[in-house]
C-alpha cells in the first residue's frame, strides 16, 4: 500500500514538473503575458495580438475545465497533419479549422523571460519542455520543417520523420 502511495505521489510530481521547473527572470518584461490571452471554457485561448485562437493543451492532453491533463503525444510531421484532420472532424474545442502554426506564430507565444518551459503556463498549462512542429518548411533542405523548442523558446530545423509535439492554432 505504501509503495502505491509513493508511486502516486511520484507520478503527481512528474506530471506537475513543467509548472515546478519553470524559471523566470522577473526583472525582464513579459513577452507573452496572460493579458494578451482570453480563455474560454472549451480549452482554447484567443490571442489578441495575433487575432488567432490557440488550443491550450498540447495534442494528447485534454482540457478538464481548469487545466490540461494526460500526456502529450509526439508525431512525425505528416502524421501530425492527419491527427489535425481528425481533430477538426471532431470539432475539438468547438472548432473545425485547427492547423499547425507558422514558425513565427508559434515563436510569438514563447515567454522570453522564462525557460523550462519558455511559455506562459497560465495560458498553456503543463506545457512540456519540448519541440513543437510548425507548418513552415525549411528552405532548400527537404524533407525538413521548423520546430519551436519550449525548453528555451528557440527555433530549430527538424527532419519530418522525427517525432515532435503539436500545438494547434485556428484563424
Amino acid at each position: 500500500m505504501i509503495q502505491k502511495q509513493m508511486l502516486a505521489i511520484g507520478l503527481g510530481v512528474a506530471l506537475a514538473a513543467p509548472a515546478l521547473a519553470q524559471k523566470c527572470d522577473t526583472s525582464k518584461s513579459e513577452t507573452a503575458p496572460m493579458s494578451r490571452f482570453s480563455a474560454d471554457a472549451k480549452g482554447a485561448v484567443k490571442d489578441t495580438r495575433l487575432n488567432k485562437t490557440w488550443l491550450r493543451c498540447a495534442i494528447g492532453m485534454r482540457w478538464n475545465g481548469n487545466t490540461c491533463e494526460g500526456q502529450t503525444l509526439t508525431y512525425r510531421w505528416n502524421d501530425a497533419l492527419s491527427v489535425i484532420e481528425e481533430m477538426n472532424q471532431k470539432k475539438v474545442a468547438g472548432r473545425s479549422n485547427w492547423r499547425l502554426p507558422t514558425v513565427d506564430e508559434l515563436e510569438s507565444i514563447t515567454e522570453k523571460r522564462c525557460f523550462k518551459p519558455a511559455i506562459n503556463l497560465e495560458a498553456f498549462p503543463y506545457s512540456p519542455e519540448s519541440g513543437f512542429w510548425t507548418d513552415t518548411r525549411s528552405e532548400g533542405v527537404q524533407p525538413r520543417a521548423w520546430v519551436v523548442h519550449f525548453l528555451n523558446g528557440k527555433r530549430y530545423v527538424a527532419h519530418k520523420k522525427q517525432d515532435w509535439r503539436v500545438r494547434l492554432i485556428a484563424d
